[in-house]
């Protein structure tokens, strides 16, 4: 039991969750839709491996977009609201962060990986709704209310997601201030990130 959830480390849960899982959210609806043409349902059954690959290969990539987009949003929108709110310190104690040499690697630099995790699936996860939105909609196998039930279930979570990725943003620009006050009190007055506060 204990090699199966060695499996789910970060190097494999990070990915999966921010990369290939938003992925195969947005195509899941488009796949669907394509199993309707017989060529195609048979060109899937005589090439499990191939359309499993392909599959994989295209959640990769739609993943990937997603992933950019959802940076764009973090930059143009979360940091910029929180860097107003901070006057101008958040991007300051950013690039402080980043500049921090790591001796030791401190808990809450594990933790800020998880949270960083967790604020890229919730700004992913809206996005790749909202792509597979209207693959349940041109599908004329999908009913009326159904649609309408999955669409409305669709913008509640993803509604419910961008606030949470708000409140995940907030929890790390805060954890990394923590950090950086550490690491000034272990260094002193000469640190870079010296006097940097919220």
């Amino acid at each position: 039991m204990k090699e199966l959830f060695a499996v789910f480390s970060s190097a494999v849960f990070f990915p999966l969750v921010t990369l290939v899982l938003p992925g195969l959210s947005l195509i899941s609806s488009w796949f669907v839709l394509c199993m309707r043409s017989s060529r195609v349902q048979v060109l899937v059954s005589s090439n499990h491996s191939e359309t499993a690959l392909l599959l994989t290969l295209c959640a990769l990539f739609v993943g990937i977009v997603i992933d950019d987009v959802g940076m764009r949003i973090e930059s143009l929108w979360l940091d910029r609201q929180r860097d107003a709110r901070t006057k101008g310190l958040h991007f300051e104690e950013w690039w402080a962060y980043l500049r921090m040499p790591v001796e030791i690697e401190p808990s809450g630099r594990r933790h800020l990986r998880r949270l960083v995790a967790r604020l890229k699936f919730e700004l992913g996860a809206p996005l790749a709704l909202m792509g597979a939105m209207p693959g349940v909609w041109l599908n004329p196998d999908s009913h009326y209310w159904p649609a309408v039930g999955i669409t409305m279930g669709a913008v509640l979570l993803g509604s419910y997601l961008l606030i949470e990725a708000m409140s995940t943003h907030e929890a790390l620009g805060t954890l990394r201030h923590e950090l950086l006050r550490s690491e000034n009190a272990l260094t002193g007055p000469g640190s870079s990130a010296h006097g940097l506060k919220v």
